[in-house]
């Protein structure tokens, strides 16, 4: 499995901190690509190769103002800026995009939840899937926590939304931190094996008043059975998504966790 940190390519001194501490790649921002200049693509791609890292997956797919669900989803909008980005992201090297953007899913006061989860799914099937396809990029739907999202909310929901796309490069992804707050267990991850392409992972345990830290010792919390079910069902990387205090203290010890387990 490899490793890697959340972490954006604009912030140089991170992406160095990244690359030293042998992170094996870094998450960055879906958004942040999609609306990219030519120049600050040149810029991060030269940044990827001065450090010997790349970003291979991305998280915070769609702003709130594109939404998914609901009376009036705008698909033309829609698709023009997942394409853009779906180009943008596979030159920087993603091979995995994140669908968690609870802003854009979340179903509307009074609106049909069968009819808000067929349209995730179309989403999925007409939009993501064949615009990521272009460049071999998978697509993960991410399960949030009841206090970001009144839809897909545990792992068993998010591979249940996946197989509905019924695409190959759709699947499922497991979030440590969401996992906790929605009663998941390694056991769900086990029982899904095959299913879970991509994984987040953090202390969700939280500190002083921060809900969700790095990791910083193998003992505090039961990293081992969550890595170790992934490793069962093929998940390919596991992200660092986590609160941060100082970054490069912060990431050193995370991935000396993650490497130890």
């Amino acid at each position: 499995m490899r490793f890697g940190v959340c972490c954006g390519l604009n912030d140089e001194e991170r992406v160095k901190i990244a690359a030293e501490c042998g992170y094996d790649y870094i998450e960055c921002g879906f958004q942040m690509f999609a609306g990219a200049t030519e120049e600050q693509l040149c810029e991060w791609e030269e940044r990827e190769k001065k450090y010997g890292i790349y970003c291979e997956s991305t998280n915070c797919f769609l702003p709130n103002s594109h939404k998914v669900t609901g009376e009036n989803v705008d698909y033309d909008k829609i698709r023009e800026f997942v394409a853009r980005g779906m180009k943008n992201s596979a030159r920087m090297g993603v091979k995995t995009v994140v669908f968690g953007s609870s802003g854009a899913r979340n179903i509307p006061e009074g609106f049909s939840f069968a009819r808000a989860v067929s349209q995730m799914a179309y989403f999925l099937r007409e939009i993501a899937s064949p615009e990521a396809a272009k460049y071999g990029i998978t697509v993960v739907t991410e399960p949030l926590q009841k206090a970001e999202t009144n839809m897909i909310n545990t792992v068993k929901e998010g591979v249940m939304l996946a197989v509905l796309a019924g695409k190959e490069n759709v699947k499922g992804l497991a979030d440590l931190f969401h996992m906790a707050q929605c009663g998941d267990t390694a056991d769900d991850i086990r029982f899904l094996s095959g299913s879970i392409h991509h994984a987040h992972i953090s202390n969700p345990v939280g500190k002083d008043g921060r809900k969700r830290i790095y990791p910083a010792s193998a003992d505090e919390y039961d990293y081992k059975s969550f890595i170790e079910a992934l490793r069962l069902g093929g998940c390919e990387r596991c992200s660092i998504e986590a609160d941060v205090q100082d970054f490069a203290t912060d990431a050193k010890k995370a991935i000396e966790v993650l490497r130890s387990l």
